[in-house]
């Protein structure tokens, strides 16, 4: 589902941004990617290690050359195929998974694992962030970035509660604490010039995810995010994925030419 409103090209790195559904998004591309190529999921921060009801090999090595080394053999055995990885450099303590370089994947050869799913920064489970100056670490060579955003930050107060380093982004971009947040400033937080996608380069597709529209009362409101995002200017967006990781349904706008 998620899979074909994305239509990633591949052999493909896409890097995941923002708030509200990253981990759950990348799991979701994964599951239903992996039946069909081998799939990395990979972090250039920080994650917590999957549940082991995902179902996924973990293979953590706090020396990247000796990590580099092992995807590389493991995608040229003759194992079943297709499968999938998580790929990091250790652990930070029980909970937290170390990320891997930001140029780890540069020699590997894209046939042997044509799609790497790459968590780019972190949120803490809120739904809209501003990054701060080390954010987010995006993978080199990536073919997309895909800042995700939850819905459910619509109509409420701009303040610490709905913003992710609210203390920090506040004095910096001069926000209004107290401020109703309607899609276009949605919109615009998520794609500021210092935003979630400053590390953007030209020539990587960004595909906007806007997540948590559960029920069809909200499919307004989320059109109305996505034609904001699709008109915001700041970076090129051609193309919006919206829906619900929760209740299993996606669909996708795409900016109308002339």
């Amino acid at each position: 589902m998620f899979r074909e409103q994305f239509g990633f090209g591949l052999p493909a790195i896409v890097n995941f941004v923002g708030g509200g559904g990253k981990t759950g998004l990348i799991l979701a591309l994964l599951r239903e990617y992996a039946p069909s190529v081998p799939v990395i999921y990979s972090t250039t921060t920080r994650i917590h290690p999957p549940h082991p009801s995902d179902g996924l090999i973990n293979l953590a090595c706090e020396d990247p050359g000796l990590l580099g080394t092992l995807v590389d053999r493991i995608g040229r055995q003759p194992l079943p195929r297709p499968g999938s990885l998580v790929v990091t450099c250790g652990r930070i303590g029980p909970e937290l998974l170390r990320g891997v370089p930001a140029s780890f994947f540069r020699d590997l050869d894209p046939e042997l694992y044509p799609l790497i799913l790459n968590e780019a920064d972190g949120a803490r489970g809120m739904s809209l962030k501003m990054p701060r100056d080390t954010e987010p670490v995006l993978m080199e060579g990536a073919r997309y970035l895909v800042p995700v955003i939850g819905m459910d930050v619509l109509g409420k107060a701009l303040g610490p509660a709905t913003l992710f380093r609210w203390e920090m982004a506040a004095e910096r971009f001069s926000l209004r604490e107290g401020e109703v947040i309607q899609p276009e400033l949605a919109a615009r937080l998520l794609l500021h010039p210092q935003g979630v996608c400053k590390g953007w380069r030209s020539g990587t597709q960004i595909i906007p995810f806007i997540n948590k529209a559960d029920t069809p009362d909200l499919d307004g409101a989320a059109l109305a995010l996505a034609h904001a995002l699709l008109a915001g200017g700041t970076f090129p967006v051609d193309r919006v994925v919206w829906g619900s990781l929760h209740s299993r349904r996606c669909a996708f706008v795409v900016m109308q030419r002339e």
